[in-house]
């Protein structure tokens, strides 16, 4: 069961993104603490995640949590609120597979601790591993797994194995009852629905760093390269119903892309300019939020889901498939401006998965080989030569 299908599984569904911000919200309200603060307003707290504070209310209410007026929310109270939602005040046992460098770095990860998980064993095949001491634990032979699972009541397993490894170990783990899978394996894993899988893909993180890297670099070349001309009539009318104030920026991003269809590189620049703030965090802010786009749409949007869910379905060969059929790759248009291609989070359109749309709209495929005639059904439509 991936993330997605978990959370709609919970008494009260929450959005994703709000369920990714509130263990952030506890780690800032430590550290206020820390500092003997007492409260916090929720301008405060959404001034880290470049957000409305509207939007930080949103994310207590769900929780459970109420401030005071003109006082802000308690930072005691809201911590331990969270900590409440979270189950950070129980403590889960857990078990990790695999004793390498990775698995060995996170044994070592004081943060598990602080989140309510305590490690109770370390587990390697490798007969050279086996037997070493790392840390506090004595390495144990995979043979030990079920006497442990059964004495300490595991609840997680952390695995850190190599891809080919991972889905029979996922296999052992699961057949011994244990019902949630922190997942560090370069891989997809295939459990039963009431079985938590939480993957952590540092080839996927990677791969999205060297994409924005690609793109901030461009952008300086595109900016060094022209000189600043004036605003277009239709940008200075935006700004003026704004006051240049660094908490307008996402509105006047939004009213930007409205009114081009996109969010220009000159744009940026004379939004900075107004604002009195860096291009770089104008274009920091527009590459944070999936929704802007900085190149002239494409007449036909592609956008492929990314969530867990379509990438057991198929999703990576659809868009091996993509890619070979158009030439570009997650982010780019086509040169003739008709195609661009997106990886988007998992909208919630699991029985459609893999989901790829078109402007928006689902396009009724289940193969490759069917995606790619509707490609060039499209293609050819516009070129008939």
């Amino acid at each position: 069961m991936d993330d997605g299908a978990h959370l709609e599984a919970l008494e009260h569904p929450i959005p994703e993104q709000t369920l990714r911000r509130i263990p952030l919200y506890h780690q800032i309200l430590a550290e206020m603490q820390a500092r003997g603060e007492a409260y916090v307003s929720s301008r405060h707290l959404a001034q880290f995640f470049r957000i409305d504070d509207t939007q930080v209310r949103k994310d207590v209410s769900l929780i459970g949590y109420k401030g005071k007026p003109k006082a802000g929310y308690s930072i005691l109270g809201l911590k331990k609120a969270i900590e409440e939602f979270l189950g950070i005040n129980y403590e889960n046992t857990a078990i990790l597979i695999g004793a390498g460098r990775l698995g060995s770095a996170l044994s070592q990860y004081p943060g598990l601790a602080q989140y309510g998980l305590r490690l109770v064993a370390i587990f390697d095949n490798d007969p050279a591993r086996t037997g070493s001491v790392l840390g506090a634990f004595t390495i144990l032979p995979m043979e030990s797994l079920q006497r442990v699972v059964r004495s300490f009541d595991v609840g997680i397993a952390i695995v850190c194995v190599p891809k080919d490894a991972a889905q029979s170990v996922a296999g052992r783990i699961v057949s011994l009852g244990i019902k949630a899978i922190w997942n560090f394996s370069p891989t997809q894993l295939a459990v039963p629905s009431d079985v938590i899988v939480r993957s952590e893909n540092i080839a996927l993180g990677l791969a999205i760093l060297s994409h924005y890297l690609k793109r901030r670099k461009k952008d300086d070349s595109a900016a060094a390269a022209t000189a600043r001309q004036n605003p277009p009539q239709k940008l200075i009318e935006i700004l003026a119903h704004f006051q240049p104030k660094r908490e307008s920026l996402v509105q006047i991003l939004e009213d930007t892309q409205k009114a081009f269809g996109y969010v220009s590189r000159d744009s940026i620049g004379h939004i900075s300019d107004f604002l009195n703030i860096s291009r770089e965090s104008v274009l920091e802010t527009a590459s944070f939020y999936p929704v802007f786009r900085m190149d002239p749409p494409a007449r036909y949007r592609i956008s492929l889901c990314r969530g867990e869910n379509c990438a057991r379905k198929g999703a990576v060969e659809f868009l091996e498939a993509i890619a070979k059929e158009l030439h570009i790759v997650d982010g780019e248009t086509t040169p003739d401006g008709l195609f661009s291609l997106e990886l988007v989070p998992c909208r919630g359109l699991c029985s459609d998965a893999p989901t790829v749309t078109v402007n928006e709209k689902v396009l009724d495929v289940k193969t490759v080989d069917a995606l790619v005639r509707e490609l060039s059904a499209l293609a050819h439509s516009q070129n008939p030569s």
